[in-house]
Formats: structure tokens, C-alpha cells, sequence
């Protein structure tokens, strides 16, 4: 697999708003207690360096992917480590290697808004 590094930063931005900020390993405040060593690495290393993260790669299907993620609602289940009770009891991606990169209605509606009009 080819490592992922985007091109700039809104591609960055867009890139941890949708993999980091709402995965277990990162606590979307930056003085959580939480960090993640991969989004770390990412800021520090040149994509040829050999410590930039093999976690951040491009799949199969042309997407950038963050290997590592498991999806998580730091605001709603809270902290992974003490989630209140009604929390997820054990934390787990939408499904295996999905890409999240629309709105859950933009893709169970958008794709019927598709069909309807053809």
C-alpha cells in the first residue's frame, strides 16, 4: 500500500476531521489526555522518512485511509477509557476499512436521489 500524506492543508483538515477527531485513539481537545501518536508523526516526519506512520495509506480503491481508526463520538459516548453507561460497551468502526467521507444522510439519501433521477 502506498503511505497517504495530503497534498495540502485543507486536504489535512478535511482528512483529521474525519478520521482523527472522531476515532478512540484522539481526543478531539487538544488538552485531552488522549493524542494520537500517528497524527503526530504525520505533523513531524516527511512522508520518506521512515518514522512517517504506515497507518495513513491509500487503498485499494484510491481513498485515503487511516488503518488505525475506530470510529468514536467524543462528544456523545465521551471518554473511551470511562464511557458513561449508555456509551458504546465496545468500540467499533461503522464497518471494516469503510471510508467515511460523507454525512450518514448524504449517503443513504444522495445515492436514491441518484436513481430517482435517472
Amino acid at each position: 500500500m502506498k503511505k497517504y500524506r495530503p497534498s495540502n492543508g485543507t486536504e489535512g483538515e478535511i482528512f483529521t476531521d474525519q478520521y482523527c477527531m472522531n476515532c478512540i485513539h484522539c481526543d478531539p481537545d487538544p488538552r485531552g489526555k488522549k493524542q494520537c501518536l500517528i497524527l503526530c508523526k504525520t505533523l513531524v516526519y516527511d512522508l520518506n522518512d521512515k518514522e512517517y506512520p504506515t497507518e495513513w495509506i491509500v487503498n485499494d480503491d484510491g481513498f485515503p485511509i487511516c488503518t488505525e481508526w475506530v470510529k468514536w463520538d467524543w462528544g456523545k459516548d465521551g471518554d473511551p477509557d470511562n464511557p458513561p453507561p449508555d456509551a458504546p460497551i465496545k468500540p467499533s468502526p461503522v464497518a471494516d476499512n469503510q471510508l467515511m467521507l460523507f454525512t450518514d444522510f448524504d449517503e443513504l439519501v444522495y445515492p436514491k436521489l441518484i436513481l430517482e433521477t435517472q
